[in-house]
């Protein structure tokens, strides 16, 4: 039997121009993003301490706050916008400990650290021209321009924590180390503690809720079945954004990445074609059921967290569903049925949109003796806390 090879249209050392390429976000947005980040640190370092010392009528000294950066730009999956109004997002958590936590009541000092962090990003954005988010009750978010934005929730985390970093940073520029250099200390997640984080709320006090594990989830998965699962999840990611739903009913990020990673239980080498269309017919059955986040996995049953349940609170679950089945079934037309490489890259444009490439001169045609699937062991689920 005789397939086409659909392979470097998807990843490529040979093309430049595939599609995962055109899902990374270009140089230049990554460079704005990072030095809108900068902005954002060091405004929060300098100016934080000075309205907390306000708003609690102390007189003592104030903390200067951490900071790490977590979500699809941590571990690695983040992908360009597709189409308007979608943005590439950057959350980058501020922390300060909990002792300082004790100034006021929890209630109001969750609010009056959000809020005062809120205070100074609009005083930031205005003075950038950009533009502040403000009805999302769990971060503030500055638009940095049309396609791209940085969220910026605010965590406490134990005291000795607080006083590691403090320490290592300190260590860090004793030694003569650029404040770039410093910068890494602050997204240095071996530092970041695994219990006890709690991020503020504007008007409901604190939630238990800690971004590393799902981080450390990604990379365990990734480091056990190899980077072609990033890709896919990647891929899958891309269709989603360049599918149409209704206003914030799309399926969740980390919701398609579980559901990915379970259906993904070997790599293919050298065919992501073939690994993703394998996935896709995995995922209508996954995604009919419950799809437990896997940092809550050790939990008795009654306080796992079904990342699949939204779908039905969206309405979305049959639609979702048919759609995948959908997308199987144009993957394997487009590898097994249709012999014709033009073909084949229309039907995957259709699923997958213009960022995928229309080149069907780069399409081969292989027997698929040729395809050697490579086993790997299932990871086991890490962590303790839900994604935020």
């Amino acid at each position: 039997m005789e397939l086409l090879n659909l392979h470097s249209l998807f990843s490529s050392k040979v093309y430049q121009d595939t599609f995962i390429n055109n899902l990374t976000l270009e140089e230049d947005a990554s460079k704005t993003m990072l030095e809108a980040r900068t902005d954002i640190r060091n405004t929060l370092r300098t100016e934080l301490p000075k309205r907390l010392r306000v708003a609690l009528e102390e007189a003592g000294r104030v903390p200067v706050p951490r900071f790490f950066t977590q979500g699809s730009w941590a571990y690695k999956t983040l992908n360009a916008p597709c189409k308007p109004p979608q943005q590439a997002d950057l959350d980058d958590g501020t922390y300060l400990p909990f002792s300082y936590m004790e100034s006021a009541p929890p209630s109001e000092m969750s609010s009056i650290l959000f809020n005062a962090v809120e205070a100074i990003l609009d005083e930031l954005a205005e003075e950038k021209g950009w533009g502040l988010v403000t009805d999302n009750p769990n971060c503030t978010r500055l638009v940095i321009d049309s396609e791209t934005h940085i969220d910026v929730p605010v965590y406490s985390i134990p005291d000795d924590e607080f006083l590691q970093l403090n320490e290592a940073r300190a260590s860090m520029e004793q030694k003569g180390l650029t404040m770039d250099s410093a910068f890494s200390i602050d997204d240095n997640w071996d530092l970041l503690p695994t219990q006890g984080v709690l991020m503020a709320t504007k008007k409901n006090g604190w939630r238990d809720s800690d971004p590393r594990p799902v981080k450390e989830w990604v990379e365990g998965e990734v480091n056990l079945k190899g980077d072609q699962l990033r890709r896919i999840m990647r891929y899958i990611k891309a269709w989603r954004d360049n599918q149409d739903w209704e206003a914030d009913k799309d399926p969740k990020s980390i919701l398609l990445m579980v559901a990915t990673a379970e259906a993904f239980d070997v790599a293919i080498h050298g065919r992501d074609d073939l690994a993703l269309v394998k996935v896709c017919k995995e995922l209508p059955r996954i995604l009919c059921g419950k799809v437990i986040n896997p940092v809550t996995a050790h939990r008795s049953a009654a306080d796992q967290e079904d990342l699949a349940a939204r779908l039905d609170k969206d309405g979305i679950r049959d639609l979702l569903v048919s759609r995948v089945e959908k997308l199987a079934k144009h993957l394997e037309q487009a590898i097994n049925d249709c012999k014709d490489p033009s073909v084949a890259c229309f039907i995957l444009r259709t699923e997958f949109g213009s960022r995928l490439p229309n080149d069907p001169n780069r399409v081969g045609i292989e027997s698929v003796k040729t395809v050697v699937p490579v086993a790997t062991v299932a990871v086991k689920p890490v962590g303790d806390i839900t994604a935020g």
